[in-house]
């Protein structure tokens, strides 16, 4: 058995052109998902558009998780509550933004409301249903930015 015949029993005999085309499927599947693209392959004619689109998810995340960590390193500690959650109908990378309605309190405070847009990724959207309690870091400078922390 020669070199290429090993290899080819080492990876269980599988046709490598088949383990290619599922891994290109996969990879087209995952870009769909993120709303890259239509689940087509990128090519040169789309490579642009496709890259464009990921580097301005990537500013926006960016620029999400700075001020949530802002927020949390200086911010007051509390607790809240969901009282709702509407999907906006915008994604980034694929994750849905929501806008939540959350009633904030602070040690020795009145609760308040708080308007905020949060990514909440699919799986973690039980975790977000109204009703929900979360703890919660309050900026001093402005009480309406809060992280949720739990």
């Amino acid at each position: 058995m020669g070199l290429f015949g090993k290899s080819k029993n080492a990876f269980g005999g599988h046709d490598m052109a088949a383990q290619a085309a599922a891994a290109q499927a996969m990879a087209d599947q995952a870009l769909r998902d993120a709303g890259y693209s239509d689940g087509g392959p990128v090519t040169m004619a789309n490579a642009g558009a496709v890259g464009a689109q990921m580097s301005a998810d990537h500013d926006v995340l960016n620029a999400y998780g700075q001020e949530l960590n802002r927020i949390i390193a200086i911010g007051a500690p509390g607790s809240s509550v969901i009282r709702s959650a509407v999907d906006t109908g915008e994604r980034t990378s694929g994750n849905p933004w929501y806008q939540l309605e959350i009633e904030v309190t602070l040690p020795g405070q009145a609760p308040y409301t708080v308007s905020k847009r949060e990514m909440v990724p699919p799986q973690f959207l039980a975790n977000y249903a109204e009703g929900t309690a979360h703890t919660v870091a309050v900026d001093p400078a402005n009480p309406q930015a809060i992280a949720l922390t739990s």
